[in-house]
Formats: C-alpha cells, structure tokens, sequence
C-alpha cells in the first residue's frame, strides 16, 4: 500500500506544539501530530474539587512512588501515568538537575504557573546594554503583533503598568489584591520596588467560550473547567474541528528521518503499548517537544549527513542552556493580619502580584550583576498552613498557634536567569538507554555567579519589603530549588542569523535542513526575567505563519 505523507509532523503538544497545530490544520495543511503520552480526561485525572482528608494518602500521594519519582507534581491530584517514573537522563559529574516531565497531550500547559509578561526590548537588545554575549535576531516591535494575538486568544489578565523592562499588552481585568497584597505594596513603594498585578493567562471573566475562574485554588494540579490556557482545552478542538488532524498518543519519537538529500522526511517513534518502531512521513517537521527533549530527539537524529545530529553543522545543537533559578527568598508574617478570620484568598494556587524587574534598566553594569530577576510574592489562606513547621508548641498548643497565625503568613519567589556559558549545555549519554532503548540525554548545568548575585540581593530587598510593610521575617531558604524546577530551559537551538554559530533562523527554522522547524523556547537566546510560555506561543504563531507561506510558493523550508 502506498505510504501516507503528511503535509507537517509536528512532534509535542504542549505550548509550542499545540499553537503549531492549530495554526497549521486552520491553515487547510494536513497535520500528523506525536505526543509522548496519553490524553487527560479532566473529569477523572483533576482534582474535581476534592479536599485532601478525602484522598488516601491526604494530597502527597504514594510515598513509595513518589521516591521513583523524577518530578515533584506527582501526588494524588493529578492521574496515573501523566509524570514520567524511571530514567528519563543522567547528569553529568557536579551536576544537579530536576527534570519533572509530563507525557499526556498538553504537557506542561495542564500545570503550568501561567505568569505571561512579554519579552521586551530590554531583553532583545540585552547584549547592547550590558555587552554580555549577542542582542536577538529580530525586535520586539517585529514580535509585538503576536503577542497582542495570543494574548486575544488565550485571555490574560493584568493592567496597563507602563514600565519599560515590562511591555503592555490586551488585558482582561485583572485579579484583585488581597489584603496582605496591599500591605506588601505599600512597604514595597517605600523600598522603591514595583508590586503589581501579574500578567496572567487565567480568566478574570468568560473569554472565547470559556467559563471564567471560579477560584477554586488549585490550578496548578489541572482545570477541569478549562478556565486558564492549556492546550487541550484552547487549542487542539480547533485543530480538531477543522478534521486535519491526526493525533497519535503513546509516541515516544526516536528520531527524525532524512531522505536522499538530508532532509526531514518524517519522525520514527516507539509505541508505547506494543513497544514497536514506526515510520510516519511529512513534507515537513516541527520538533516542539520541549527544550532539552528537542535536543535529544535531533541529537539521536544522526546520519551519513549529520554525523553529530541533525541541523547540526554549527556544532551549536544542544549547547548554550538557560534556565531560571527558582527558591524560596523569605518568608514571615504581617501581624497585622493577627486575629483576622481565616478567608480563602490563596485564590489560584500561585501568583496574582508580582515584582518584576526594575534592576538596571538605564545603568546595567552599575550593580553587582547583569540584567535582573523577578519575584513572586504569595501568602493567604491555603488547604495546608505551610509555616507549620515555623511555630513552636505541641499538640494543642500547636493547632492553636496555626489558628492564629493562619492569614498572617507571607513568602516570596526568585525567578532569576542564568547566562548563557559554553560549559552549560547537554548531549547524548554514551552508555545509558531509555526503556525504549533511545539513549538519554546527559545535562552539564552549573549557576553562574552572576544568578548567585542576583539570589543574594533578592533576599536582601525581600527582607527590606517585609520589613517596610510592618511584618517579620522568619527566615529564607539556604539554598535554590535545583536547576530545571522552573520548567522554564532555554538555548538549545539558539536562533541567530548565522549558520555557523546558530542552529535555527530567526524563524525557528533550522539553518540545515529546511524543511525542519524547532517551536518551544529552545530557539531563544536566553533566559530573561519573564516566564517562557506566552512567547512560545507568540513566536510559534510567528514561525507557522512563515512555514505556511513557504508551502503556499510550492515550498516546504
């Protein structure tokens, strides 16, 4: 029988992959798209508004597998089967790295934290300013467009705020600040720190027929009502509903065919459930599997053309890894707060306000570090008091002193950016396969001094918030999560003008090969302040849009 080929194989289904989808199928492209894992039926894999005492395990799930674990969302919230359990990748010596990964279709967007500031032109232009490493291939007025699209698409919410690290954009209205929200800000404008709204992809009201958040607090464990961006609940029905799309679940992809001429031909993946290789075929591919999974699927892509990988003649694939640090930078209590009623305000299990950059805007080589970070602030009443193990007591004492403290506590975030350095970067493990027999990706990851600055002076200005906004510190963590909690890797397939010093184009599009387009945020430069997600789409949308002018002239790349 004659061999199905696709218009486009695109390869992931989370942010990237999902706008690459829909793009490409309302486009009248036929779309062939791999997802790693299985769907999510929010009915049965979320939540569902249970309460912890309701659960076997009270929320944490099973102790036995969670040892097993790579991830640190597993727990009983989520469904069986959705974070990956065995080895995944090794860690090169010195190197401590998390890699937390979701297979179901929609990937990390089903719990993701939703923050979705822009990049600005402070961050196109960064190496102009500070003069470390290169500016974009491209400006932000170029990407502006794109993001005002998604942002209409998705729905975000936040306010006009007018700073210049931080680009406006179309908002929903945003959600209100809390009580102790308006007690850090005011302590926050004497320190001359900005406390605002965050930019957040969460529905303050019904947008494009979805319901509006009806704040039941626990977001980041899925949405069962669809009322924040994921995937499958924004983009795949209309992939779907244009009947252009395949999706084939359970596909682990091995690599990416070539044909005569090194070309991207098509994807060979493993199914999961008979554990057999398959070919499939397409006019082009789009990897969107993820940062370092990008990387892994193009470095095992080897060939008599593309001996180290493919699209690799810049020896670049895989190099240059970003990340955010991510860590608790002080936490305390407004006494204030003392004696109020316990009110459920910890309304979407993670951020509403934020502090963004505001370090080194006109003068960046005048501090200790270069270019700047962001804090996320957070506090309330959630399900479990989490400064517990802060107060002194035992038993009644204990349960009374919680009872008291419960609305008073507050704590912070960093979310600062690594720099790119050449030691930083991952490859392929010479010895080490997957359960498939795919060998895995071995990470070589370090925090420069540079983020290490920036952790030190954010605890020190969080402590002078608190302190301003009449509260006490109890104290900070001594140490970041470890790299790759963000979920927020960059640099891999760093785009550039180049070829012999980036992998992919300004596009997205790889220097090599063509008709092979990488659309996560492999492709950007760096880290910056902001979190990745809603330039993965903007840039994505960007991307697509010139793939399918190219098969429009009769060409595919």
């Amino acid at each position: 029988m004659p061999k199905t080929v696709y218009d486009v194989i695109v390869i992931g289904t989370g942010a990237g992959g999902g706008m690459a989808i829909k793009t490409l199928c309302e486009a009248g492209l036929k779309v062939c798209a791999l997802n790693s894992g299985r769907r999510i039926n929010p009915a049965r894999d979320f939540r569902n508004h249970r309460m912890p005492y309701e659960m076997k395990y009270r929320g944490f799930g099973d102790p036995r597998k969670r040892a097993q674990s790579y991830g640190y969302m597993d727990n009983e919230y989520v469904g069986e089967g959705i974070w990956e359990h065995g080895i995944t990748y090794t860690t090169a010596p010195g190197t401590e790295w998390m890699w937390p990964r979701c297979h179901a279709v929609g990937g990390k967007t089903n719990f993701w934290g939703r923050s979705s500031a822009r990049f600005g032109d402070i961050d196109f232009r960064a190496a102009t300013l500070d003069g470390y490493d290169v500016d974009w291939p491209m400006t932000y007025e170029e990407i502006a467009p794109y993001y005002s699209r998604v942002e209409k698409m998705i729905g975000v919410a936040s306010t006009v705020q007018n700073r210049p690290s931080n680009p406006d954009g179309e908002y929903l209205p945003p959600m209100k600040l809390r009580c102790l929200d308006h007690i850090l800000q005011r302590g926050a404008e004497k320190v001359g720190a900005p406390y605002l709204p965050d930019r957040i992809a969460q529905l303050t009201r019904s947008h494009n027929d979805h319901p509006a958040c009806h704040f039941c607090g626990n977001c980041t464990d899925g949405c069962d009502t669809g009322s924040f961006f994921s995937t499958p609940w924004f983009l795949l029905p209309l992939a779907e509903k244009t009947g252009n799309l395949e999706l084939r679940t359970n596909a682990v992809v091995r690599s990416i065919l070539v044909d005569e001429n090194g070309r991207a031909k098509g994807a060979a993946y493993i199914d999961r459930d008979t554990r057999q290789e398959v070919e499939i075929y397409g006019r082009a591919v789009v990897v969107a599997a993820s940062c370092v999974e990008s990387a892994r699927i193009m470095l095992n892509s080897k060939s008599r053309f593309w001996p180290a990988g493919i699209a690799n003649s810049s020896g670049q694939l895989g190099r240059n890894l970003c990340d955010h640090m991510y860590g608790d930078i002080g936490h305390g209590y407004l006494p204030q707060l003392l004696g109020q009623p316990s009110f459920p305000d910890n309304v979407s299990d993670s951020t509403i306000a934020w502090m963004p950059r505001w370090q080194n805007l006109k003068n960046p080589r005048e501090e200790k570090f270069i270019r700047g970070y962001s804090i996320y602030p957070g506090g309330g009443c959630g399900e479990f008091p989490w400064f517990q193990h802060h107060l002194e007591g035992f038993g009644s004492e204990l349960k009374r002193n919680i009872k008291r403290y419960y609305p008073t506590p507050v704590g912070a975030t960093i979310q600062a950016p690594s720099l790119r350095s050449d030691t930083n970067y991952v490859d392929i493990d010479p010895e080490v396969k997957d359960i498939y027999g795919i060998p895995v990706v071995r990470v070589h990851f370090q925090w420069d001094s540079n983020t290490l600055q920036m952790w030190e002076h954010a605890k020190q200005v969080w402590a002078e918030v608190l302190r301003a906004s009449g509260g006490e510190l109890w104290g900070a963590a001594e140490h970041s999560e470890p790299p790759g909690y963000s979920l927020h890797e960059t640099g891999t397939c760093r785009m550039g003008n180049d070829l012999r010093k980036f992998v992919t184009n300004r596009f997205g599009q790889t220097h090599d090969v063509p008709n092979l387009y990488v659309c996560d945020a492999s492709v950007f430069l760096c880290c910056t302040d902001k979190t990745t997600t809603i330039s993965i789409l903007a840039f994505t949308l960007r991307t697509c849009e010139y793939m399918i002018e190219n098969f429009r002239h009769g060409s595919h790349g």
